[in-house]
């Protein structure tokens, strides 16, 4: 398996642990959100801010590495949150690999990430943004999410999604491939040489570089048995002074021996280099994070043929949007009890209401949607609604 495909395989899984751990409700029988989507494609243009060409591979890591000092003393291995120190800060990222195939000719798959922290008087305690442009093959696929207050608004390519923040466990881990494995940055135990202090954006830091190859098979999640072999590989990581948090890191990395198909399908062996890279800048300024005029009203909630406030629901029961910001409605009733008040409830209002094994069509004149009635957790009856 080549190494785009594990490093894709890594933020699949990160977005599978957070869908996981998305509150206490059952997981919804449709398919995974859009956004989720567009994360799993095949990896990644660098940040408009700091962009890379393709073609411009960096020198190989090693001898960069030869160049380098003999390693000072030892080094904290272990790093602070940035949320705990910084107020606020922007980021920016970018996950780059470029394949090169025995002809000559490269394809190149480009991640980058730009976003926001600002602390917040809610009881998240922050508003949150993260952007992602992923290119490949000619496309282009954009994901935007947005933490303010008490919901998470995503939109992929133009698409609107708005859930409460409880429920956004998959929308809010996003941008783990970035910030997950810094831990994995073992200063101490990996032969770090210390390069002194520099100023970065206005912080100073201390420039650490390591080479250390197992490292980078940690991170990149690479298996034992695999037949790649990594070449070249250079780390560099910039360590606030003040705070003791990764204010960037920089990695770079040469892999042969890669399968990988070319165009006309055959399975051949390439070299890949990674460029990956994240930073924090603009710490502790004033930063507004707010949606876009486009976004939907958090917590408003459209079902076609209904105005607000008019779609059914039993009595003492509530609707509110689920994980994937579809209207959801929970009750005191067994799933059969919901079954029979749709039934009736959509009869008495001239829509027509079919289907079998928990799945509806409600339809009246041009307006349609779908249903799922299921149970939740406590055996109580569970309506969701699947809207265009």
């Amino acid at each position: 398996m080549s190494i785009k495909r594990i490093l894709t395989l890594l933020l699949v899984a990160l977005l599978a642990v957070s869908l996981a751990a998305c509150g206490e409700d059952d997981p919804t029988p449709t398919a995974t959100p859009e956004a989720a989507a567009v994360a799993a494609t095949d990896t990644p243009a660098p940040p408009t801010e700091t962009p890379v060409s393709a073609t411009n591979t960096p020198a190989p890591a090693a001898a960069a590495a030869t160049n380098t000092p003999a390693p000072e003393a030892s080094v904290a291995s272990s790093f602070a949150a940035p949320n705990d120190i910084l107020k606020s800060y922007r980021t920016k990222g970018q996950f780059l690999i470029t394949t090169t195939f025995p002809d000559g000719t490269s394809a190149a798959q480009d991640m980058q990430l730009e976003g926001a922290y600002v602390r917040a008087d809610n009881v998240y305690g922050s508003d949150e943004l993260f952007q992602m442009t992923i290119n490949e093959d000619s496309s282009v696929e954009t994901v935007a999410i947005y933490k303010i207050g008490e919901w998470v608004s995503a939109n992929s390519q133009g698409e609107w999604i708005t859930v409460g923040r409880d429920n956004a466990g998959l929308f809010t881990s996003m941008s783990d491939i970035f910030t997950s494995f810094v831990d994995q940055f073992s200063l101490e135990n990996e032969g770090a040489t210390d390069l002194g202090e520099e100023v970065v954006d206005g912080v100073t830091t201390n420039h650490y570089r390591m080479d250390d190859i197992t490292a980078f098979e940690r991170m990149a999640q690479m298996a034992p048995d695999s037949a790649e072999v990594i070449e070249t590989v250079q780390m560099d990581v910039w360590v606030a002074k003040e705070g003791g948090f990764i204010l960037k890191y920089a990695i770079e990395a040469t892999v042969s021996n890669v399968t990988d198909t070319d165009s006309s399908g055959a399975e051949v062996l390439t070299t890949q280099s990674v460029n990956w890279s994240y930073e924090l800048y603009d710490t502790n300024s004033d930063i507004a994070i707010e949606l876009p005029a486009d976004a939907p009203e958090p917590g408003a909630i459209s079902i076609p043929g209904f105005a607000e406030g008019e779609f059914p629901v039993p009595e003492g029961g509530k609707m509110a949007p689920n994980m994937i910001g579809m209207p959801e409605i929970t009750s005191e009733l067994s799933q059969e009890e919901l079954v029979t008040f749709y039934t009736d409830s959509f009869a008495a209002l001239g829509w027509s209401f079919s289907g079998d094994f928990g799945f509806y069509e409600v339809t009246k004149g041009d307006a349609s949607f779908s249903m799922f009635i299921d149970t939740d957790d406590s055996g109580k009856g569970r309506a969701q609604v699947f809207v265009e």
